[in-house]
């Protein structure tokens, strides 16, 4: 499946048609989109860094310091994406578990993975916001998330 695609169903997400395709999405593909989502979310933060580096404070000149943020910025996102999605899916299984609904982790993992695709990038325009806190639009994105995930497990059926 194409990145496309996936970003098409995404954002139709929680539909059950949308539900159902995007579970059919090998992991490969779901790492490779969440990769690239998460990369160019936190872009403009990795540019503002580059932008505001200051050579006088640092002992590492600029060109190193360029090379470093170069050569580390993709294996941070490579490490964000995994541990942040399979902290949130914690978050999901809890939900699974209340509702009693017989989900693997995996399963949870990817869902979770995709639904965060909408409220990261409500996320990275909410922190360009000055008005609003950084914390709130944490909060809001946070509990627009599990409300999709909510809404994407209860299409399931219960445990017999």
């Amino acid at each position: 499946m194409t990145i496309l695609s996936i970003i098409k169903l995404c954002a139709t997400l929680p539909r059950k048609k949308a539900l159902f395709q995007l579970n059919r999405v090998s992991m490969r593909d779901t790492l490779v989109f969440l990769f690239l989502l998460f990369f160019f979310s936190f872009l403009p933060n990795a540019i503002l860094i580059i932008i505001q580096f200051d050579p006088s404070v640092s002992q590492l000149s600029y060109s190193q310091y360029l090379l470093q943020v170069i050569v580390f910025y993709p294996f941070l996102m490579m490490f964000l994406v995994i541990s942040g999605i399979s902290i949130l899916a914690l978050g999901a299984w809890l939900i699974c578990f209340m509702l009693r609904r017989k989900l693997k982790y995996q399963q949870l993992w990817k869902m979770t993975g995709f639904a965060s695709f909408l409220p990261l990038l409500a996320y990275v325009v909410l922190y360009f916001t000055p008005p609003l806190p950084n914390m709130a639009s944490i909060t809001l994105c946070a509990i627009w998330l599990y409300v999709l995930v909510y809404q994407m497990i209860i299409i399931y059926p219960t445990k017999k």
